[in-house]
């Protein structure tokens, strides 16, 4: 897990090209097991390429491709592995997947690709990568707030009043923008807020609902508190708290990191560190627990299907599952060809269609996935916004109307392991971007 967000950085890491090796590649060869997972795989395959056992490190990474074959890790270790046991075709078809999941590697820079590394093939799939590297979207920008340091996350719209309420994970507040794009405090840490994450209005209700989690990169943070984790409630027509709904103080740590409101007033809200979907039904003054465990791992971003029935919860490290909310049965959404769901951290539908923030591969972008007709699969997907000159770590979103507006620069990375906050020429106004969609 980061020091600074529950896996979400983690794995932004790992998909990286230097991160790839901090991790390791090798292993002994593995034993067919059906208990055995991608991770055990890998682990083996730690070993065999620290080894040099080429031919093992093949064998594993044969097998945890088998088991997760939208991985980019896995991936491009795969490649590199059949690349060192002299299989031209197949490291090249591997990295070529990755190319075509529109990632970007510098590959030429790895002298694990050094038996391909002149051939025709190999150039060419390193032109793709770096073209996924280029500037993708016109998305402009919405509003910027001229305050440094707040390390932004999250962003909701009230149409009635046409104002954009914008959360601080540092700052420890929620920052209100008029139609004319002046910033006001709207609520602080006097409210008893800790790290603000997502948050969502009930139009219906005049209400803003709002994840919050303490944690150690936020100011003042009190150690006794950690992995505390609730969900406020705002009334919008007159600024003040209405309610503020916090899971137990536990033996467990807590981080409700994003949440989705249905037509009846529910809040569903996602924990990443105790991995676990909650419900707060309307009217109620504690949470009910719908899913817990397995299969999640890291669950962020959720939204529902336009009945209500079911509801898409983007898992950071394991894809997107669809839960059916009467029987509580969740099943992976199977993803597109060459395609990867992993490092998704906010979610969204629109239109039969999954609009994704995926800041946990490289690069960070904004992805639409065309779901098949009963939305039980994705038939393929498209980069709508990429490498763009705002983007620090884009974040969680809004969609107004076939506009999504998303936090653009969260700058997670300018809070150290200690809740240092980096100096202020290193730090950037929030931006907002807009994206026709």
């Amino acid at each position: 897990m980061s020091h600074i967000k529950p896996f979400r950085t983690a794995l932004a890491a790992l998909v990286c090209l230097s991160a790839f090796f901090g991790a390791g590649r090798g292993g002994a060869l593995a034993q067919d097991s059906p208990q055995h997972d991608a991770r055990y795989h890998e682990a083996l395959a730690v070993k065999a390429y620290q080894a040099k056992d080429y031919a093992a490190f093949l064998e594993n990474m044969k097998r945890a491709a088998a088991l997760r074959p939208d991985h980019p890790r896995i991936v491009y270790n795969l490649s590199a592995a059949y690349a060192l046991n002299g299989r031209k075709e197949e490291a090249i078809d591997w990295l070529g997947r990755l190319a075509r999941m529109g990632l970007a590697y510098a590959a030429e820079k790895d002298d694990d690709f050094a038996s391909i590394k002149d051939s025709g093939e190999f150039a060419s799939v390193l032109a793709l990568l770096r073209k996924n590297g280029s500037p993708v979207g016109d998305a402009s920008q919405a509003f910027a707030v001229h305050e440094k340091g707040l390390v932004p996350e999250s962003v909701a719209y009230d149409a009635p009043t046409k104002s954009f309420y914008v959360s601080s994970v540092y700052r420890r507040k929620i920052l209100r923008v008029n139609s004319k794009g002046v910033a006001e405090e709207f609520a602080t840490e006097r409210e008893g807020l800790w790290s603000v994450m997502g948050m969502k209005v009930d139009a219906a209700r005049r209400e803003l609902w709002v994840c919050t989690a303490a944690q150690p990169q936020m100011a003042n943070y009190v150690a006794s508190e950690r992995g505390r984790s609730g969900v406020f409630k705002f009334d919008l027509r007159t600024g003040k708290l209405a309610g503020r709904y916090v899971l137990p103080d536990d033996s467990k740590q807590h981080w409700l990191g994003d949440l989705a409101l249905n037509s009846r007033g529910d809040v569903y809200a996602t924990d990443s560190l105790s991995p676990a979907l909650y419900v707060l039904r309307r009217g109620a003054d504690r949470f009910e627990t719908v899913l817990e465990g397995e299969p999640f791992v890291s669950p962020q971003g959720l939204d529902f299907t336009p009945d209500e029935r079911r509801l898409f919860v983007a898992d950071y490290a394991k894809g997107v599952f669809v839960v059916d909310l009467e029987t509580k049965r969740c099943a992976p959404l199977a993803p597109a060809p060459d395609s990867t769901m992993l490092g998704i951290d906010g979610l969204y539908f629109h239109r039969g269609r999954l609009i994704a923030v995926q800041n946990g591969v490289n690069p960070n972008r904004v992805v639409r996935f065309f779901l098949s007709k009963d939305l039980g699969r994705v038939e393929r997907f498209e980069t709508v916004a990429a490498n763009l000159p705002a983007f620090d770590e884009p974040t969680l979103g809004v969609i107004v109307k076939d506009d999504f507006y998303f936090v653009a620069n969260s700058q997670w990375g300018t809070i150290d392991g200690q809740g240092r906050l980096a100096p202020p020429e290193k730090l950037k106004e929030l931006v907002v971007l807009k994206l026709r969609l």
